[in-house]
């Protein structure tokens, strides 16, 4: 079970990094904008290392991570990732 934890997170971002495409801006400093294709999802430069709060553990206190600043698409705020890489309401994790 500990290793299912960080392997999840893991995938989580390797995931959301893959759904996130960088579109160059126009400008020219060469410096790139983040696209983030799902609508409940906002890019961000300094994420947090350890992901999206997900489903599973949207009410544990005890989720550890990093101070380090990921740049990515990241679930707004009252979103949560589901078990299908999502951004939702954190309230339809629970319901049908």
């Amino acid at each position: 079970m500990k290793v299912a934890i960080p392997l999840l997170l893991f995938v989580t971002l390797l995931v959301a990094g893959r759904l996130c495409q960088s579109v160059p801006d126009g400008a020219e400093d060469d410096t790139e904008e983040l696209f983030c294709s799902n609508p409940n999802e906002e890019p961000l430069e300094c994420g947090p290392a350890c992901g999206d709060r997900t489903c599973s553990n949207q009410r544990r206190n005890n989720v550890l991570c990093t101070r380090q600043c990921i740049p990515g698409c990241f679930c707004k705020g009252g979103y949560v990732r589901n078990s299908r890489n999502m951004c939702i309401p954190s309230f339809m994790c629970f319901t049908g």
